[in-house]
């Protein structure tokens, strides 16, 4: 698997050749051949234009993406790393898609946080903060519905190296946010159904968060 140039030059020409088969190896069983895959899609959501990597080949490679994250066995321990590759890859696509989005967002919002891939999963969460940043009400849903389920990762991130160190006083004043102007949200947290895969240390992290 290859990685364009920033400009879509040197192995441009050769990507309607390649990616047929990189939809292809999305379903390999062997993990490292998702994962190699994954990453090739990653790549061409994130340098290549669209007049490269269109609408309909963006569609294509997003339904194979959750196909292969959606597949019995996906998140075992052998084979999560190419399901976090293809999280990440999903994501890239999202930001450039709405079409896409409008239905991407919420699936890789459901499959954070990820923990097998650590440089995928710190670049995968940056996203997530810096989309909630935004505002993002594709993630968000349009009335804040998902925004519990952002809340429940950002604990589980908290007090881990799966974040980096820069986007914990982000996370802080997003958490700080919702407390002033969303407060019902954080109220109603405790009857949210992954709250209840919040540890007693990560709802500390959160309570940390919140009176830092």
């Amino acid at each position: 698997v290859f990685a364009p140039s920033p400009a879509g030059g040197g192995g441009s020409r050769y990507i309607a050749g390649i990616f047929p088969a990189l939809l292809q190896y999305m379903g390999d069983e062997t993990t490292e051949v998702r994962q190699a895959a994954a990453y090739g899609i990653a790549m061409l959501g994130e340098r290549c234009n669209d007049a490269t990597f269109t609408e309909a080949m963006m569609q294509q490679a997003a339904q194979a993406l959750v196909l292969a994250v959606d597949a019995p066995g996906a998140w075992e321990e052998e084979h999560a790393s190419a399901s976090d590759n293809a999280i990440s890859a999903l994501g890239k696509i999202c930001k450039r898609s709405d079409a896409i989005g409008a239905v991407g967002w919420p699936r890789w919002l459901e499959a954070l946080p990820l923990r097998a891939d650590r440089e995928e999963a710190r670049h995968v969460h940056a996203t997530l903060c810096e989309q909630v940043e935004k505002s993002n009400t594709q993630l968000l849903g349009a009335n804040h519905e998902r925004l519990p389920d952002v809340i429940c990762v950002f604990g589980r991130l908290l007090g881990t190296d799966l974040i980096a160190d820069e986007y914990l006083p982000r996370i802080g004043h997003l958490l700080k946010q919702v407390h002033s102007g969303l407060p019902q949200v954080l109220q109603q947290l405790p009857s949210h159904p992954k709250f209840a895969l919040l540890s007693e240390e990560n709802r500390a992290e959160l309570e940390k968060a919140l009176s830092s």
